[in-house]
C-alpha cells in the first residue's frame, strides 16, 4: 500500500512540475495605475507592424491595481501597449515567460517597469525620440517663419539635431547589440516619415543589428524586417556602383507636373547637362543639399546646366511651399504619389536623396546619394 502511495505521490509531483513548466511560458503583468477617473478603463494592445490589435480589457480594483496573464500569441517577442481609454500610458516588449510589474499614471506622465530590461530600454529610447522630435518641430516652426541668415542658421540647427540623434542611436545599437528594442530603433523616423537610418551606407550597421538579433530570435518577423531593410539598402548600393561604372545612353524620360500643374518632361532638357534629383521636401538634410545645388546652379546654368528635381511628397501643397520658401530656381516636379510614383520604378529609386548626372550627349554618367560627389562631377563637365 505504501508502495502505491509513493508511486501516486511521484506521479502527482511530476504532473505538477509539468504544469508549472507549461505555465511558466505565460506572460504575467501586474501593476498599478494611479489617478484613474471613475469612467477610465485599462486595455492591452499588441502592435502588429503598422496596426494595433486590441487583446483585452484589464480589470482594476478601486486603488488602480491590476493583474493579467497572457498565454497565447507569445511564441515570439512583441510590442505591447497599455492604454487608459484612448491614451497610451505604457509601451512594453513582452517575451515568453516574462513576469513584469508596471507602475504608471493615468495621464501617461510617469512609467516604471520592473522585470523586463528591454521594456525599460524601450522607455528610454522612446522618451529620447519624443524629446528630439518635439524640439525639431519647435525649431521647424521658427524656420518656416524666418528669412535670410536667420533661416539659414535654423536650417543648420535642424540638421545638427538630426545628426546628433543619429549618432546617439548608433551608440545605443553598439551598446545593446542583442536587445530586441533595436528592431524599433532602426526604424525610428523624424517628422515627414524620414527614417533616421535612410542612407544606403547604413546597410552594414543594420546587417550587424540583424546578425546579433538572429542568434536569439531567428523566427521573429521584426528581426526579418531588419533583414529586409538592410538587403534593400545593399541592393541600392550595388545599383549605385553599377551606374557609376557603366555609361547609360538615352536616359528614361519623365513627364511630371510642375508648380503650375503643367507637365514638364525630362526629355525637353536634351542637350544640356542635367542633374536629376529625387528628394522629399520635409527632409532637413535634403534642404541643406539644395543650398549646395543652388551655388553650383547659379554658376553653370547660363552655360547649359539644368536641374530636374522630383519630389516624392504626398502633400503637394507642402512641397510647393518648401520650394517657394527655399526659392529653388530650377525645375521642380511632383505627382503627389510619394514612393508610389512611376518615376521611382523608372529609375529604381530605393533611398533618397538619389542624384543622376546626365551629360549633354544624354548619357547617365553617375548615380549617387552624395551631393558633394554630384557637384564634383558637374564641375568636371564644364
Amino acid at each position: 500500500m505504501k508502495y502505491k502511495i509513493s508511486l501516486f505521490a511521484v506521479a502527482f509531483l511530476c504532473a505538477a512540475l509539468l504544469c508549472s513548466c507549461k505555465k511558466s511560458d505565460a506572460v504575467r503583468i501586474d501593476g498599478h495605475v494611479s489617478d484613474l477617473a471613475e469612467n477610465d478603463y485599462l486595455v492591452l494592445k499588441r502592435l502588429d507592424f503598422t496596426a494595433e490589435t486590441l487583446l483585452d480589457t484589464l480589470r482594476t480594483d478601486e486603488s488602480g491595481h491590476f493583474g493579467y496573464s497572457l498565454e497565447k500569441g507569445i511564441e515570439q517577442p512583441g510590442y505591447y501597449y497599455l492604454y487608459v481609454g484612448d491614451r497610451k500610458i505604457a509601451s512594453l516588449i513582452l517575451k515568453k515567460g516574462d513576469r513584469i510589474k508596471v507602475n504608471a499614471s493615468a495621464d501617461g506622465g510617469r512609467l516604471e517597469v520592473e522585470g523586463s530590461e528591454d521594456s525599460e530600454l524601450l522607455r528610454q529610447v522612446s522618451d529620447r525620440l519624443q524629446q528630439t522630435v518635439e524640439k525639431f518641430d519647435s525649431i521647424y516652426v521658427l524656420y518656416k517663419n524666418a528669412t535670410g541668415r536667420k533661416q539659414e542658421a535654423l536650417s543648420l540647427e535642424l540638421g545638427s539635431l538630426y545628426v546628433k540623434y543619429k549618432q546617439e542611436a548608433i551608440r545605443f545599437l553598439y551598446a545593446h547589440p542583442r536587445s530586441f528594442v533595436n528592431t524599433s530603433v532602426v526604424f525610428h523616423t523624424f517628422p515627414g516619415q524620414f527614417y533616421v537610418f535612410s542612407d544606403a551606407t547604413d546597410a552594414p550597421l543594420l546587417r550587424r543589428v540583424y546578425d546579433s538579433l538572429y542568434v536569439d530570435y531567428p523566427l521573429s518577423p521584426y528581426v526579418m524586417a531588419v533583414r529586409d531593410r538592410y538587403e534593400s539598402m545593399e541592393k541600392s548600393l550595388q545599383m549605385e556602383q553599377l551606374f557609376s561604372q557603366v555609361d547609360m545612353a538615352d536616359f528614361p524620360d519623365l513627364c511630371l507636373p510642375g508648380l503650375d500643374g503643367q507637365p514638364v518632361c525630362l526629355s525637353s532638357l536634351s542637350g544640356k547637362v542635367i542633374v536629376l534629383s529625387f528628394w522629399h521636401s520635409a527632409n532637413v538634410q535634403m534642404r541643406l543639399d539644395n543650398r549646395e545645388l543652388i551655388e553650383i546652379y547659379d554658376r553653370y546654368a547660363a552655360r547649359g546646366l539644368e536641374i530636374y528635381q522630383v519630389a516624392l511628397d504626398t502633400n503637394k501643397a507642402a512641397w510647393a511651399t518648401a520650394v517657394r520658401d527655399q526659392s529653388l530656381p530650377w525645375i521642380g516636379v511632383c505627382d503627389g504619389l510619394g514612393t508610389a510614383s512611376p518615376s521611382v520604378v523608372t529609375y529604381n529609386i530605393e533611398t533618397i536623396p538619389t542624384f543622376f548626372v546626365i551629360n549633354k550627349q544624354g548619357d547617365i554618367i553617375i548615380r549617387s546619394g552624395n551631393v558633394d560627389e554630384v557637384i564634383r562631377q558637374v564641375r568636371a563637365l564644364f
